[in-house]
């Protein structure tokens, strides 16, 4: 017998008390008397004071020391062995999404795992302890730390392993925090960990090389001038011989698409046509051994048109702005422009907002210093980090008619030596305009407008102003890809995220910037109701892929053990007094001797009843 709580023996001093009660209580004798008034003239009190009687061994007495000796037991936490210290296994379970690949008997490597963990628990025992830890880019502890046994099979029942490929790192370090120093950790996978062996960490690869063809990557695209769009699909044959698969393209309800393909072995590519103006559509291949990898959900792009106005005057670099417009694509003429290029004395004046102003040439006065414009041929200073500057050299390019700008005028993003020659004016917070950029550049005698840079500049600038419209960056996406969404105005009522089974709310704001959650499927950004009964409003539907060529490749998946356990004895666990039996048999034994006590007296009150027809009163009796 062990205690858990040894101080509680200390309540077996009550033991020692019930007896000195018995020893010194005052006693009289039992006199039967044939009426109460008859009582009234006897002597009440006895003739002499207390004194040390021969203990009366009584039923009363024994009940009462049994009920004081089982509840100090059960204070001191009494129990028939250590139940407290038990065997503690930690899992590491691989999410990948590979673990739920199917072979031919219709078993997965995650049933495999799952019945290997519950084969160690049932080893080790009932009295086990296990905390289960999920693998991903966020590892998670899917149960414990050190939970019962018996609760394993739930926990596992419910693990459906769909991640993206990624290390193991990050779990296998949770759980070693979680092992510590007297747990066994057990990693399951579908991989071997090498040929190294690793004190502590017993590996189990349960996987078999498959044959598998997945979907690597797709995309929706759409030309509305001819009213038509495609879905363009990246094919994987992970084997050595080809496979003939059917696709279907669902749009809601709808089947849209039926189409038998080969797929030869390695990549291969597939268009299929789509018309326009369709809702989110579901592309599924026909199953095979990886269901995770077949199926996407592709949103319909909702091009962003910038609006350009061309506001400079005739000569060399109106037309070399002409020509290198009309090879940026989602770009319209427009007198209700987004994007404006002028002249740069117009800079200071006041504009609508919502335009961005792009100026050439001489500042206004205001931003001017004293001096004469010069040419440069460099060296030129580039900001790198700005958009603007993404591809941009300016090797061979002479600058001219650069004038000396004011200090503070502009934020410099192109410099040579203390000359800014091109900058960034911010609008001053609450004017609601724009920001405006300056060219301190003579178009009409530079060479900039005939290098391989002029064009790649003017498309910086239409893509800077396009990812500043109304709308997400994307509308199809991988998972755990960051997704970023500008709205046109800032929300009004709460904003959340719906994709499948996941719901939760967004920051407010007008900038909105998440990870596109897993298992993915149609993403939809909602503005929800601020009343109950109110209702939804869709901003934006997205879709949201898996898209994973590692996890899709299973040939190269193994079975194998490495390593070894910890040689550890037990690790202490939490555990209440009710699952000792010994305390329930106290607990009975306790209780069973108050409840005789207290019926003890009225029995032999009715006993006097009758055999001598009157009461036997007691005064001060026991």
């Amino acid at each position: 017998m062990t205690f858990a709580a040894p101080l509680g023996l200390l309540a077996l001093l009550a033991i020692p008390a019930i007896v000195a009660i018995h020893l010194f209580r005052r006693r009289f004798p039992v006199r039967p008397v044939a009426g109460l008034f008859l009582w009234q003239i006897g002597r009440q009190t006895p003739e002499a004071g207390r004194k040390i009687d021969r203990l009366p061994i009584t039923a009363s007495l024994i009940l009462e020391c049994v009920a004081a000796l089982a509840l100090a037991l059960i204070l001191a936490g009494a129990r028939l062995s250590s139940a407290d210290v038990s065997a503690h296994l930690v899992v590491l379970l691989d999410g990948s999404a590979s673990m739920a690949a199917i072979n031919g008997r219709g078993e997965s490597t995650r049933d495999r795992a799952v019945r290997r963990v519950i084969e160690e628990l049932d080893r080790l025992g009932s009295s086990a302890r296990v905390t289960l830890v999920e693998s991903g880019e966020r590892p998670s502890v899917l149960l414990g730390p050190a939970a019962r046994a018996s609760e394993a099979r739930p926990a596992l029942d419910g693990w459906r392993p769909e991640a993206p490929h990624h290390s193991l790192a990050l779990g296998l370090r949770l759980a070693r925090e979680l092992a510590g120093r007297d747990g066994r950790l057990m990693v399951m996978s579908d991989a071997t960990a090498g040929s190294r062996e690793e004190d502590g960490v017993f590996w189990v690869s349960l996987g078999e090389p498959l044959a598998n063809v997945g979907i690597t990557a797709a995309e929706r695209t759409l030309t509305p001038a001819e009213g038509r769009g495609t879905v363009s699909l990246t094919l994987g044959n992970y084997s050595d011989s080809p496979a003939r698969r059917r696709v279907t393209v669902v749009a809601g309800d709808k089947e849209v698409l039926t189409r038998d393909l080969e797929a030869p072995p390695g990549v291969s590519s597939l268009t299929l046509p789509l018309p326009a103006g369709l809702p989110a559509v579901r592309v599924a291949l026909s199953d095979d051994a990886m269901a995770r990898d077949n199926a996407v959900t592709l949103a319909e792009p909702r091009p962003r048109i910038v609006g350009v106005e061309n506001r400079l005057p005739d000569g060399r670099g109106r037309q070399a702005l002409v020509k290198a417009l009309e090879a940026v694509s989602g770009v319209t003429p427009s007198e209700s422009s987004h994007l404006v290029f002028a002249e740069a004395g117009q800079l200071d004046r006041a504009q609508p907002p919502g335009v961005w102003r792009v100026g050439f040439g001489r500042a206004p006065a205001a931003w001017l210093a004293k001096g004469e414009p010069h040419d440069f041929i460099g060296p030129f200073v580039l900001e790198k980090r700005h958009p603007l500057l993404l591809g941009i050299t300016l090797g061979g390019v002479v600058w001219s008619g650069a004038v000396p700008l004011a200090a503070g005028a502009v934020r410099p993003v192109v410099t040579a030596g203390n000359q800014a020659l091109v900058g960034t004016l911010d609008a001053p917070a609450g004017t609601g305009t724009e920001p405006a950029i300056l060219f301190n550049l003579d178009l009409d005698r530079t060479n900039l407008i005939r290098s391989p840079d002029w064009p790649i500049l003017i498309s910086n600038l239409v893509e800077m102003r396009r990812q500043s419209l109304p709308g997400p960056e994307r509308w199809n996406y991988r998972v755990g890809e960051w997704v970023r969404v500008r709205l046109a105005a800032d929300p009004k009522r709460p904003l959340r995220l719906r994709s499948g089974a996941v719901e939760r709310p967004l920051p407010p704001g007008r900038e909105l910037e998440f990870i596109a959650p897993s298992p993915g499927g149609l993403l939809q950004i909602l503005e929800g109701p601020e009343t109950i009964g109110g209702g939804d409003t869709v901003l934006f539907e997205l879709g949201v892929n898996f898209l994973d060529e590692s996890e899709g490749n299973l040939r190269d998946r193994q079975t194998a053990a490495v390593g070894r356990f910890t040689d550890v004895a037990a690790v202490r666990a939490e555990s209440g007094p009710e699952s000792d039996p010994l305390f329930w048999l106290l607990l009975t034994i306790g209780a069973s001797a108050m409840v005789a006590n207290w019926c003890l007296r009225p029995s032999a009150v009715r006993r006097s009843f009758s055999e001598g027809g009157s009461p036997a009163l007691n005064r001060g009796g026991a």
